[in-house]
């Protein structure tokens, strides 16, 4: 909830800029989109697609790029992420075997696609693609999770619900297992929609160093605001200003704030820097003990609701 009126914010910000910047083409003679028609077309570039000339490498070429194999390859991720939903805890021996064998068997299927692709488009052409070399690693993590698990011999020695302690200290088959879960990202290299999609959702993130920016800047005058005022309360383990959370150094003030921005008992670190707190032996020079003179302010109240409501 905090970082929605940051949103709100941040989106008047840029339409005030958007309509600042119109101004400067108030006496255009080309509109918006005329203009954003023309800015894209210097920025267009020709697509380039290769087509081999070998007639048995064309051929393979036709069939990997076939709408027909692009169903296939849908279909065969749909039922890989059907098997991977299907396993659950305290299953039996037989099912386990099961799931082991579609998962052998599926491997091996992606890599059959992504030996056919190699031919079809040569390494140059296929490592060219991102979302290929984004395949190819998917790939090589499932195939090493493949040859781990079957010269391990806990996975034939022994069959339980219970994970034993033999293949729970084995972490590098537990990482290479992450590239079975790894295949439903598969799903977003096909479509052409679905890329345009997350191609837009990327382009989204432009915005966001100047998001974080704003954001820095309200955390450090917030910051440094807190500790001139409320830098020299006394710390109590029994109150929201102690040892682990305070105003007195900058790293602190600024993991106070972000424990306020996350909506944590920020309240009570508020009525904790009311006026009336005691002060810190230290801020009172010549004095060893809490200073008698009231630490805190009223100001807290709007500090800490100003803050909660900006970031």
């Amino acid at each position: 909830r905090s970082f929605f009126m940051m949103n709100i914010f941040v989106g008047f910000v840029i339409v005030t800029f958007q309509e600042q910047g119109e101004q400067e083409y108030k006496n255009c003679e080309l509109d918006k989109n005329q203009r954003q028609c023309v800015e894209y077309a210097l920025k267009a570039r020709p697509l380039r697609r290769y087509i081999p000339k070998n007639q048995h490498q064309y051929k393979v070429w036709y069939v990997v790029n076939s709408t027909y194999f692009e169903y296939l390859m849908f279909v065969l991720i749909l039922l890989n992420t059907i098997c991977l939903a299907m396993q659950h805890y305290g299953q039996s021996c037989l099912f386990k075997i099961a799931m082991n064998i579609l998962n052998m068997l599926f491997t091996g299927l992606f890599t059959v696609e992504m030996v056919l692709k190699l031919i079809a488009f040569k390494p140059k052409g296929y490592f060219s693609d991102p979302w290929n070399v984004f395949d190819f690693l998917i790939v090589i993590g499932s195939v090493i999770d493949v040859i781990l698990s079957e010269t391990n011999p806990a996975e034939h020695t022994q069959c339980s619900p219970f994970m034993n302690a033999e293949e729970n200290s084995r972490i590098s088959i537990t990482f290479f297992r992450l590239f079975r879960v790894m295949r439903l990202v598969k799903l977003l290299t096909r479509g052409e929609g679905v890329r345009t999609l997350l191609w837009t959702f990327i382009k989204s993130f432009q915005a966001v160093p100047y998001v974080a920016l704003l954001i820095v800047m309200l955390f450090f005058i917030y910051a440094v605001i807190g500790m001139q005022v409320f830098g020299k309360i006394a710390l109590n383990d029994t109150t929201e200003i102690n040892r682990n959370n305070n105003f007195q150094t900058f790293p602190q003030a600024v993991l106070l704030l972000f424990r306020c921005a996350t909506g944590e008992a920020w309240q009570d670190i508020m009525l904790a820097s009311m006026h009336g707190k005691k002060c810190a032996p230290e801020s009172e020079p010549g004095n060893s003990t809490e200073g008698e003179t009231p630490c805190g302010s009223s100001f807290a109240v709007f500090y800490f609701i100003s803050f909660y409501m900006d970031p």
